[in-house]
């Protein structure tokens, strides 16, 4: 089914991540690394650049913690189809976890 020359095409794809994920875009552009309380992962996009941009994070019972979103941007005419993959790294050492004190203040 084709999408009518009038009608606004624009999309984007959004992946929040929990505030104890940090994430980092690749230099290609086209991908993210996902550190993980003890674990490493990673995000590659097969087509557009992903973008890494703030968010928050509201399930916390401790109230709103800032956290990130991956985000892929597109144009639903130029790709009908997405593909993305995640992969998975050997385990991050215990002492390399995360605190919630290294989080950075959420203005409210």
């Amino acid at each position: 089914m084709a999408i009518a020359p009038d009608v606004a095409d624009e999309f984007a794809i959004r992946f929040h991540l929990h505030p104890a994920i940090k994430a980092s875009r690749l230099s290609d552009g086209r991908g993210v690394i996902l550190l993980l309380p003890y674990a490493r992962s990673g995000l590659r996009h097969h087509g557009h650049p992903v973008e890494i941009e703030e968010s928050v994070f509201l399930a916390g019972t401790d109230g709103p913690r800032r956290a990130v979103q991956i985000v892929i941007y597109g144009h639903a005419r130029e790709h009908a189809k997405l593909k993305w993959s995640f992969g998975h790294t050997p385990p991050v050492a215990p002492g390399a976890r995360p605190t919630r004190a290294d989080e950075p203040e959420l203005p409210l």
